[in-house]
């Protein structure tokens, strides 16, 4: 369970999403409510012109952020500002400061299509070292029922299975792995047909091979999941799934890295986390 859980917050609808998730879901743990102020000229350096003013202004905002909620809850909310380009402060943050979680809010819809989460987020999602979970609605409670994973035996996957595993011990759990065909990259009839050919060959045996890694894992966690395999394009699959109503979390594995931090979050992972109808947690 974490003990410490950075929100990164705006005054927006969203970030008090965000909040309340991390206080309801994240119970003993400390809620660190975090706002940046960006200088006027976008760097890092020296304090510009109206920079009192515009600390007093944030630490107003955080305050009120918390009179939502009962004394009990306030307590575990650390109030912090910090002045300078919102990603590399909240990343800085959360590096030095502890966090083993990170909750954001996303920003705005279009139908269920399109969920935009803003650069900033987008960029704390792809470069963090720790889970970040991003909330779409407000929640009362959550306690998912039906815990999503897509899955395909990739070291990324694997580590979001145990994370679902380990955090959702009630929820029924589904690692779902999409077989994508190969239709890129081939240039010439005969070459794609044989190309077809040979992968619904392997294509048995593939989705064997990687459904048994994930039942592997759900032993080893003395757990039983549903493990499922369905042919398609991974994102439009994933986010259908998601969009059914039979789902209401997403867990996810993130790839590719240098150092600590995600330098490609994986284009399936990325487009889940933008359209996605329901909460997502990116684990690591």
């Amino acid at each position: 369970m974490s003990r410490r859980v950075l929100v990164p917050y705006d005054s927006s609808e969203q970030a008090q999403y965000a909040l309340s998730h991390a206080l309801r879901v994240f119970e003993s743990a400390e809620i660190a409510l975090v706002h940046v102020v960006k200088p006027i000229d976008g760097g890092d350096g020296e304090h510009g012109a109206g920079y009192e003013q515009q600390i007093e202004t944030a630490e107003r905002m955080l305050e009120g952020a918390c009179e939502w909620y009962d004394d009990a809850e306030r307590e575990r909310i650390e109030t912090v500002v910090r002045y300078g380009r919102p990603v590399r402060q909240l990343l800085e943050y959360a590096t030095t400061e502890g966090i083993d979680q990170i909750v954001l809010g996303s920003r705005g819809r279009e139908g269920t299509a399109r969920l935009l989460l803003g650069s900033v987020a987008e960029t704390v999602v792809r470069r963090s070292s720790v889970p970040v979970t991003v909330v779409r609605n407000p929640t009362e409670e959550f306690d998912p029922e039906h815990v999503l994973v897509p899955f395909d035996a990739s070291t990324g996957s694997r580590t979001a299975l145990e994370h679902a595993l380990e955090r959702f011990p009630a929820a029924d759990v589904t690692a779902l792995y999409v077989a994508s065909p190969p239709v890129g990259g081939i240039e010439g009839a005969d070459r794609l047909l044989s190309a077809l050919g040979d992968w619904e060959d392997d294509r048995e045996e593939q989705v064997g091979s990687v459904l048994d890694v994930a039942e592997e894992l759900a032993a080893e966690h003395d757990r039983d999941i549903t493990t499922t395999s369905t042919d398609g394009d991974p994102s439009d699959t994933v986010v259908g799934y998601a969009t059914s109503g039979d789902v209401d979390h997403v867990v996810l594995g993130s790839t590719g890295r240098d150092g600590i931090a995600r330098l490609m979050l994986g284009s399936v992972a990325e487009t889940v986390v933008r359209r996605s109808p329901v909460t997502v947690t990116i684990a690591e």
